[in-house]
């Protein structure tokens, strides 16, 4: 039988723009097909979740056309305050239903939950982690997969020069994947302590942002420019040096969730005579070059690997409890110099 016991969970919501409290919910009865989860950590996102932090997502203002796929203003937003939010949650399997079978009581399993000490979700949704000595490295999951799917999309071949320009954890994943498959890889950030840490990972050089990125990847190229401009730091006016710095044909894969207005973005010089394609990489496709064999299941299959196998401990950088969820969201905003992933922990 179904449990019928009321529990509670202490959730991280946003009340306004870059606000957020702390409250205590009531989770709903576990049903036949359920698992009741109990959180040890989550991560913040530093890019998708500032913007709807910060009130900057367009379904703050937008409702998007199921039929039409268009994202459309409206006086009723896809989402309204309060909301709880986040998507890279790790817990155990406390409780599970009557007639769950492919996981059991005690498994560490990553959703794409919010922040959120307990949770009652289906069991088809959770996915089960290999065995990892720090758990915490299980939050990145969502970061995995997204940055193998820019990889995915951009898809290098053995010798391509390529520029990733925002070395934050999805950036810096990135370092680590093409330097397996041969790629030349250089950097771009404005934070010291993220260009060692590229460096440490591969990276051949590393360069802080600005105008002059696109001449010093041409004096590293025989003047080619890069081969793949892999842009990733949010920023309008890096995805317009993207543009700059890749060379003729060559690709530009745009990852971040843009916020705000891009005034620095100009399609009249290199855009028009090099060439370079821009490609949008979202997480939730897959590029269609693959085929048929491949498929989201596919993908997490190799980044399950991967967490096993990449160096992804240096990552995790900044740590606060539940309770202080609103400071962690204040910190993750103001982007202090060593900061590259946040985990909130929690305990019973």
């Amino acid at each position: 039988m179904t449990s019928t016991t009321t529990r509670t969970a202490r959730t991280a919501t946003l009340v306004a723009p870059r606000s957020l409290e702390v409250f205590e919910e009531e989770l709903p009865a576990l049903g036949a097909t359920d698992v009741l989860l109990q959180t040890l950590y989550s991560g913040i996102s530093a890019g998708t979740e500032m913007n709807v932090y910060r009130g900057s997502a367009a379904l703050w203002r937008t409702r998007r056309d199921p039929d039409n796929g268009l994202f459309e203003p409206t006086d009723e937003p896809e989402w309204t305050y309060p909301m709880a939010y986040g998507y890279a949650a790790v817990s155990r399997i406390a409780e599970a239903g009557t007639e769950v079978t492919d996981v059991r009581v005690g498994d560490l399993v990553y959703t794409y939950t919010s922040h959120s000490s307990a949770a009652v979700v289906p069991a088809a949704s959770v996915i089960v982690l290999p065995p990892l000595d720090d758990p915490r490295i299980g939050v990145l999951n969502a970061n995995l997969n997204t940055a193998y799917n820019g990889i995915l999309d951009a898809h290098p071949n053995l010798g391509d020069v390529v520029v990733i320009s925002g070395l934050g954890v999805i950036g810096l994943i990135q370092v680590q994947l093409l330097r397996r498959l041969g790629v030349r890889v250089i950097g771009v950030d404005g934070v010291a302590e993220r260009r060692a840490l590229a460096e440490r990972f591969g990276a051949e050089v590393t360069l802080e942002p600005g105008d002059h990125v696109a001449r010093e990847v041409r004096a590293l190229t025989s003047n080619r420019g890069a081969d793949i401009v892999i842009e990733v730091s949010g920023a309008s006016a890096a995805l317009n040096e993207a543009i700059r710095i890749a060379g003729y044909n060559g690709t530009v894969i745009a990852m971040s969730w843009y916020g705000g207005s891009f005034e620095n973005l100009s399609l009249v010089g290199e855009f028009h005579h090099n060439r370079p394609r821009i490609i949008s990489s979202q997480v939730g496709g897959l590029s269609p070059d693959l085929g048929p064999l491949w498929s989201l299941q596919r993908r997490q299959e190799v980044v399950s690997r991967l967490m096993g196998e990449l160096d992804l401990g240096p990552l995790i950088t900044h740590e606060r409890p539940i309770e202080e969820a609103a400071e962690a969201y204040r910190i993750v905003d103001t982007r202090p110099d060593d900061l590259v992933q946040f985990v909130l922990t929690y305990t019973d």
